[in-house]
C-alpha cells in the first residue's frame, strides 16, 4: 500500500530557535522591519523568529532550545515557513494562492484542460488548472514520531479580469456573485490577493458596484471584485464572450476528460510528479540532488520523493449478520441472504404484522403502478434477489394496499387524498417525477408532502416515475428493507460485546442554520440530533434538540441527552453499579462544547460505572491510501473501475488516537467515474486547548482498535439498502435527519418537535 504522505527527513531531537516575548505590537513591528529575511509565528506566549536571509549579526531575542517532536507545534510552524521561503527562492515566477495550506496552479500548460478549447483572445485569461495542495500532518512511522507532507491536487478555474475588466467589455455583473479581492500588507507577489466571498451584486454604476454583504449593502470599487469562479458564474462568462454553443462544446468537453483525471493511477502519478518536485533539484548538467530546506539558524530538512508505505495496521473483519434473538440464525458474509432464509431479526415480536400502504399515484400511471406495488409485495418469481417480495421475506401475515388517484403532479392534488384519508395507514407510497429535483425547497412537493406525513407521524416513501416502470430486483428489494425499517423494524442485528454490562453507541449531529454563505453569515441558531444505538447495532431511538441560538446549544443538548439516557435507564432496566459504556460518535464537533455535554452527562449518573469514548468520524481530510497492485475491476462495456484503490477495510494506524480507514474499496465502487476513494479518519478525541480533564482520566475508553472495529461493523447496518456505506449508521442516520431537518424547517407549518413521539424509534428518515 501507499499513501499521498511524503515524509520529511530531519535528523536531530532538537534544535536552537530565536524567541521573544509576544504582544501585539512587538509582532507587528517586527514583521514590518524584517518580513522580507524572518519568518515570525506565535506559539503560547512567546514569538518564535526564523532567519532565512537576514544577517546572523542582528540579534531579534534570545536563543531556547526546542524539541523536534515534544514541541511539535513549535517544529510545524517552523517547517510551514522554512518550506514556504525556500520555495519561493526556486520558484520565483510563481505566486502561491495560500500560505497554508500550501496551494500553487500549475505552470503547464498541458494541465489548463480548456487552453486549446479556447479562441486566441482568452487563452491565458481563462483557464481550468491543477491546484497543487501541500499539508502537514504527523504519524508514526516505526515507533517514532514524524513529520509528514500529504499532497493532493484538484481542478480550480480561474479567470484574470477584475469586475472592471468584465463591465467594460460589457458583462452585466447584476445578480453575480463576487469576491473582495485584497493585497495582504508586505506580501505583494508573495501571495496572492486575498479573496472574500462577500455577496450578489445588485446594481452597477460608474466604476463601482452595490453588494448585498451581510453587513448591508457596500458600494465597492470594480477593481476590488472578481466573480466568484462557480462553474454557473462561468458558464455565463464564456458564453458572453463566446458563445452558448461553444461554451455547451468546452463544458462537455472537460466532462469527457474527468474520468482520465479522476483516474486513482493518474492521481498517484501526478502526486509522485509533484513530491519529486518538492525533493529534487537538476544540476546543469542533468543530475539529481536533494532539496535543503534550511534556515540560518541551523534548522533544515529534506522531503522524502518516495511515498509512505505503512505498516502500522491490524485486520478488520466483516460483521457476522444475526436473525434472531438466540444468536442461531447467522450469515457470516450477506445480509440478504440471512433475510431470505431466516426472515427478520424481530420477525417475532414485530407489533406490524399486517401494515396498511396507502400508494397515490397519477391517474394515467395507474397501471405501472399497480403492477410495481404487487411486485413489491409479493415479488419476482423468476428474480434471484427478491423471489419472495416484501409480505414473505420480512415474515408478514398481510399487507393491504389502497391505491388513491391524483389529475396531476400537484401539492394540492396529492394534499386532497390525504386530507380524505378515512383510516390512518402504517405507510404512505407516492410516485413523484424527476422534476421536483430542481424546484426550491420551499415550494418543492416532495419536502412538503414529507413535512405533512410526518406531522401526522405517518412514514412515507417516494419512488419515481420513471424507476416504477421498471421491473428491477434490486430497487424493489432496497425500496422493501427501508419499508421495514421505516415501519419500526429490524432487519438484522451484529454480535454485541460481552465485556461490559450495556453499550449505548449514540452519534451526535448538529445543523448550523445560517442565513447564507457570503462571509460574516450569522450562525444564529444550532438544531442538535442524537441517535442511540445498543453495541449489536440495535437501532434505539432518536431525539431532535430544539433550534437554539449558538450560547444555549450547550445546555440544550445536554438536556437532550438527559433525557435520552433516562429512558433507556427506565426501558432496559439498568441497576446501580453497572458498567455502561458510552461511545460518542460525531462528525464535526464545536470546538469542545460536545465533550463538555458529554463530561456533564456522566458526572450526572454516579450510581453507573460509566466509561465514555468520543470518537470524530470525518470524511473531509487530505489523506489517501493507493494500492499500486490493483488492477481495477472490469465492468459494462469493458469499463475499469477501481483500479489503484484500496481494499475495503485496509487501514492505517497514524498515531495511537488515529487510523485511516479505507471503507469504499475496487468491489464496492459503483463506476470508473468515481475516481479516488477517500478513506475515512477515525479519531479518539480529547478535548483541545487548557480543557480540565482532572477527574475524569479514568472514565475515558481509549482503545482504538476495538472503536475502529465497531465503526467498520456499523457500516453495515445503514438499511437504504444491503451494501455497507463509507459511515457508520450512527452518523449516517444523524447526517440524514441533520439534512432533511435543513429542508423541511423552510415549510411552512412544519412541526419538528413531532418526530420526538411515536416516530422517534422508526427510521423515517431514510
Amino acid at each position: 500500500m501507499e499513501t499521498n504522505f511524503y515524509p520529511i527527513n530531519i535528523d536531530f531531537d532538537e534544535y536552537q530557535i530565536t524567541r521573544t516575548q509576544y504582544s501585539e505590537e512587538r509582532l507587528k513591528e517586527l514583521r514590518d522591519k524584517h518580513n522580507h529575511t524572518h519568518s515570525f509565528f506565535r506559539n503560547g506566549e512567546w514569538i518564535y523568529i526564523s532567519n532565512k536571509d537576514g544577517d546572523e549579526n542582528v540579534s531579534l531575542g534570545e536563543s531556547a532550545t526546542v524539541g523536534t517532536f515534544s514541541d511539535s507545534n513549535v517544529t510545524a510552524s517552523l517547517i510551514k515557513h522554512t518550506f514556504f521561503r525556500t520555495f519561493k527562492d526556486r520558484f520565483p515566477n510563481i505566486v502561491p494562492i495560500d500560505f497554508y495550506p500550501f496551494r500553487i496552479f500549475s505552470t503547464q500548460q498541458k494541465d489548463d484542460l480548456v487552453f486549446d478549447l479556447l479562441p486566441d483572445n482568452l487563452k491565458g485569461i481563462l483557464s481550468y488548472k491543477k491546484q497543487i495542495e501541500v499539508q502537514l500532518r504527523t504519524l508514526i512511522i516505526g515507533d517514532r514520531s514524524s513529520f509528514a507532507f500529504v499532497i493532493n491536487t484538484h481542478r480550480r478555474w480561474l479567470l484574470n479580469k477584475s469586475c472592471q475588466d468584465l463591465v467594460t467589455d460589457g458583462f452585466n455583473l447584476v445578480g453575480i456573485e463576487v469576491l473582495h479581492a485584497e493585497n495582504l500588507p508586505g506580501l505583494t507577489n508573495v501571495l496572492a490577493p486575498n479573496e472574500e466571498f462577500i455577496g450578489v451584486v445588485k446594481s452597477v454604476s460608474g466604476n463601482s458596484a452595490t453588494v448585498e454583504t451581510n453587513e448591508g449593502d457596500k458600494v465597492i470599487s470594480l477593481s476590488e471584485l472578481t466573480i466568484r469562479k462557480t462553474n454557473y458564474n462561468i458558464h455565463n462568462y464564456l458564453a458572453f464572450a463566446t458563445s452558448e454553443e461553444k461554451c455547451e462544446q468546452i463544458f462537455q468537453a472537460i466532462e469527457k476528460k474527468k474520468p482520465d483525471l479522476l483516474n486513482p493511477k493518474n492521481e498517484r502519478q501526478a502526486i509522485k510528479s509533484i513530491a519529486e518536485l518538492l525533493s529534487f533539484e537538476k544540476g546543469a548538467d542533468g543530475s539529481r540532488s536533494s532539496v535543503l530546506y534550511q534556515n540560518k539558524d541551523g534548522f533544515c530538512f529534506t522531503i522524502s520523493a518516495d511515498p509512505y508505505s505503512p505498516e502500522n495496521s491490524f485486520q478488520l473483519k466483516p460483521p457476522t449478520f444475526i436473525f434472531d434473538h438466540a444468536g442461531n440464525k447467522t450469515d457470516a458474509s450477506v445480509p440478504d441472504r440471512g433475510l431470505n432464509n431466516f426472515g427478520p431479526y424481530d420477525s417475532l415480536n414485530f407489533d406490524i404484522k399486517s401494515p396498511s400502504i396507502l400508494g397515490i399515484c397519477v391517474k394515467e400511471n395507474r397501471g405501472s403502478f399497480s403492477t410495481f406495488l404487487a411486485n413489491l409485495i409479493d415479488g419476482l418469481p423468476n428474480s434471484s434477489y427478491f423471489k419472495k417480495g416484501f409480505k414473505k421475506k420480512y415474515d408478514l401475515l398481510d399487507v393491504s394496499c389502497t391505491i388513491s388517484e391524483i389529475a396531476k403532479y400537484d401539492y394540492a392534488e396529492y394534499d386532497r387524498v390525504i386530507s380524505s384519508m378515512d383510516k390512518k395507514p402504517d405507510l404512505v407510497i407516492i410516485e413523484i417525477p424527476e422534476e421536483f429535483k430542481k424546484l426550491e425547497d420551499k415550494v418543492n412537493p416532495y419536502y412538503k408532502l414529507k413535512a405533512r406525513l410526518l406531522t401526522l407521524e405517518i412514514p412515507v416513501q417516494f419512488v419515481l416515475n420513471r424507476k416504477m416502470r421498471m421491473v428491477d430486483e434490486y430497487l424493489l428489494n432496497s425500496v422493501a428493507l427501508q419499508m421495514y425499517a421505516k415501519l419500526g423494524g429490524t432487519p438484522w442485528v451484529l454480535p454485541s460485546t460481552r465485556s461490559v454490562d450495556r453499550e449505548i453507541i449514540i452519534g451526535i449531529g448538529h445543523s448550523i442554520i445560517r442565513k447564507n454563505v457570503y462571509s460574516g453569515a450569522e450562525q444564529n441558531r444550532v438544531v442538535g440530533i442524537s441517535t442511540f444505538f445498543s453495541s449489536d447495532g440495535q437501532y434505539l431511538l432518536s431525539n431532535k434538540a430544539k433550534d437554539v441560538q449558538y450560547s444555549e446549544y450547550f445546555d440544550e443538548l445536554l438536556k437532550n441527552l438527559q433525557e435520552s439516557f433516562q429512558k433507556l435507564n427506565e426501558q432496559q432496566g439498568w441497576k446501580d453499579g453497572d458498567t455502561i459504556r458510552l461511545i460518542f460518535h460525531i462528525f464535526k464537533p464545536i470546538r469542545n462544547v460536545e465533550f463538555d455535554v458529554v463530561s456533564a452527562l456522566v458526572r450526572q449518573f454516579p450510581k453507573f460505572k460509566i466509561q465514555f469514548a468520543f470518537v470524530t468520524i470525518s470524511k473531509s481530510h487530505p489523506l489517501m491510501i493507493f494500492d499500486p497492485h490493483q488492477p481495477g475491476i472490469r465492468g459494462y462495456n469493458n469499463s475499469v473501475k477501481g483500479e489503484f484503490v484500496a481494499p475495503r477495510g485496509t487501514n492505517i494506524i497514524l498515531d495511537s488516537s488515529s487510523c485511516l480507514v479505507q471503507m469504499l474499496g475496487a468491489k464496492e465502487i459503483k463506476t470508473g467515474k468515481h475516481g479516488v476513494s477517500n478513506p475515512v479518519l477515525v479519531r479518539v478525541r480529547m478535548p483541545g486547548g487548557n480543557y480540565d480533564t482532572s477527574g475524569i482520566e479514568d472514565l475515558l475508553f481509549t482503545d482504538l482498535q476495538y472503536i475502529v472495529q465497531q465503526i467498520f461493523s456499523f457500516t453495515y447496518l445503514s438499511w437504504r439498502g444491503f451494501l455497507p456505506g463509507e459511515l457508520p449508521a450512527t452518523m449516517l442516520y444523524s447526517n440524514l435527519i441533520s439534512n432533511l431537518l435543513g429542508k423541511l424547517r423552510k415549510i411552512d407549518g412544519w412541526q419538528p418537535d413531532v418526530l420526538n413521539f411515536n416516530l422517534k424509534r422508526k427510521k423515517w428518515f431514510l
